[in-house]
C-alpha cells in the first residue's frame, strides 16, 4: 500500500518470542518514509504558453469597434443638425417677433432696403430691414451708432455693419464669414423697382433682370404712370409680396409697404420670412453685409420664369415654375455671392421659414410650385387672371 506523499523504506528487525513455544526470527519490516517536495522547472510547454491576444483576436476586435463606431457616427450628426435647425428656426422666431414689433410701433412693415441719392444726384444705398429692427433685438446700442443721415459706406456706419449679431447667423450657414454676417432674407414677391431711361419705380424681376408687365397689356415702363392702365404694373407689384424697396430722405418717393392687415391672404398663409445662404459679408464688395440694401440680398423673389420673357398675359403664366430647378427653394446653393435671391439653406430637403403670424416651420423644397406661389404672394386672391393664386393652392405645405 502507498500513501500519497510518502515513499516506502526496508528495515531489518528480529522477533523475539514471548513463550516457550515460539521461537526468534528475523524479518524486514517495510514503514513510510515522507518525501521531500523538489522544485522542479516547469515543462516546455507549459513555459510557451502565449499570455496576450492573437492578431486574429485584435483584428476582430477592430472590426466590432469600427462597425459600432459606423452605427454612432451618423447619429451623432443627425441630432447635431437637428439641433442646429432648431437654432436656426429659433433666430427666426426672434426676427419675426421683432418685425412684429416694429409693425406695431409704426404701424407699417419695414422696407426691404432704402436707396437715397448722393450730393451727386446719383442713387446710394442706406440700409436694410435688418437696421430698423436692432431696437427689438437688444442691439439699441447698434442703432444708436447708426447714423441714419449718412450713407452706408460712411466710415461709421461701415463700422456698424461690419459687425457681428448672433441672431442673423444661423449656425448651419457655412458661408458665413465672421464680419457683417447675415443668414435670413424678407419676401420680396415678384421682384423689386429700379429706374429705367429715366422713368422711375419700375418693377423688375429675376433672373430676368428686366422689366416686369405684370398686368400683361405690353406696356413696359412708361415714363407716364398713367399710359400703363390699370392696374398698373406698379400697383401689382404690391400684390406679390411683403417687402419693397422704399426711398430715404428724396422728395416725391414712393412709398410702397404693407401692414400686418394688409396681408389679405391671410397672416399664417404668407411667408413674411426666410433662411437664405450667401446674402451678407462678401470678400469682394466690402458694403456687403446685413445693413445692405442691395435687393439681391435682402430679400427672396419668385423666379420671373413664372412669367414667359417678364410678360404676364395670359398663357405667359405658369405658377408651376414657382418652385422648379431655376428658382425653387435650394436651387441657389451653388451660385455665387448676392446672385441667389432664392430661399436656400445647407439643412437637408428644405429651409425654415417665418410666416406672417409669427409661426416658424421647415418647408421643403419639393414644394408644388402653385403652392408656394400662393404662400409668397400677400393678396394674390385680388391679383388679375392668371396672376391669380390657383384654386386649391392654400393647401398643407
Amino acid at each position: 500500500m502507498r500513501i500519497s506523499g510518502y515513499t516506502p523504506a526496508r528495515i531489518h528487525a528480529t522477533w523475539t518470542p514471548q513463550s516457550e513455544n515460539q521461537t526468534s526470527r528475523d524479518f524486514d519490516v517495510w514503514t513510510p518514509v515522507k518525501k521531500e517536495r523538489v522544485c522542479q522547472r516547469p515543462r516546455a510547454k507549459e513555459r510557451d504558453v502565449p499570455t496576450g491576444f492573437t492578431l486574429l483576436e485584435l483584428l476582430v476586435v477592430m472590426a466590432v469597434i469600427s462597425i459600432l463606431i459606423s452605427l454612432l457616427l451618423p447619429a451623432v450628426q443627425r441630432a447635431r443638425e437637428a439641433a442646429r435647425v432648431a437654432e436656426c428656426r429659433n433666430n427666426l422666431r426672434q426676427i419675426g417677433l421683432a418685425m412684429h414689433l416694429e409693425e406695431g410701433l409704426h404701424r407699417r412693415l419695414p422696407a426691404s432696403g432704402y436707396m437715397g441719392l448722393d450730393a451727386d444726384g446719383f442713387v446710394t444705398p442706406y440700409f436694410s430691414w435688418a437696421v430698423k429692427i436692432l431696437p427689438h433685438l437688444e442691439q439699441s446700442n447698434r442703432f444708436g451708432a447708426w447714423d441714419f443721415d449718412k450713407p452706408l459706406n460712411d466710415p461709421a456706419n461701415q463700422s456698424v455693419a461690419l459687425g457681428v449679431i448672433p441672431v442673423y447667423r444661423c449656425p448651419s450657414d457655412i458661408t458665413v464669414g465672421g464680419v457683417g454676417d447675415m443668414s435670413y432674407v424678407v419676401n420680396g414677391g415678384l421682384g423689386w423697382t429700379v429706374s429705367l431711361e429715366g422713368a422711375n419705380d419700375c418693377p423688375v424681376g429675376f433672373p430676368l433682370l428686366g422689366p416686369m408687365d405684370l398686368n400683361g397689356n405690353g406696356v413696359g415702363c412708361p415714363l407716364n404712370p398713367a399710359a400703363d392702365g390699370s392696374p398698373s404694373d406698379r400697383t401689382l407689384l404690391k400684390s406679390t409680396g411683403v417687402f419693397f424697396l422704399e426711398t430715404w430722405q428724396v422728395k416725391n418717393g414712393q412709398p410702397r409697404h404693407h401692414s400686418l392687415s394688409s396681408i389679405t391672404d391671410g397672416t399664417s398663409r404668407t411667408i413674411l420670412l426666410s433662411e437664405n445662404v450667401r446674402t451678407g459679408f462678401d470678400p469682394l464688395n466690402v458694403q456687403a453685409t446685413w445693413a445692405t440694401p442691395d435687393p439681391l440680398r435682402t430679400s427672396f423673389y419668385l423666379s420671373s420664369d413664372v412669367c414667359r420673357t417678364g410678360s404676364c398675359a395670359g398663357t405667359n403664366v405658369n405658377q408651376d415654375l414657382a418652385s422648379d430647378v431655376n428658382g425653387g427653394i435650394n436651387r441657389g446653393l451653388s451660385r455665387a455671392e448676392g446672385e441667389a435671391p432664392w430661399p436656400s439653406s445647407y439643412h437637408a430637403g428644405g429651409v425654415n421659414m417665418c410666416l406672417a403670424d409669427g409661426s416658424c416651420r421647415f418647408v421643403s423644397q419639393n414644394i408644388a410650385g402653385t403652392v408656394y406661389y400662393a404662400i409668397v404672394t400677400s393678396q394674390g386672391a385680388q391679383l388679375p387672371g392668371p396672376l391669380a393664386d390657383k384654386p386649391g393652392s392654400d393647401g398643407e405645405f
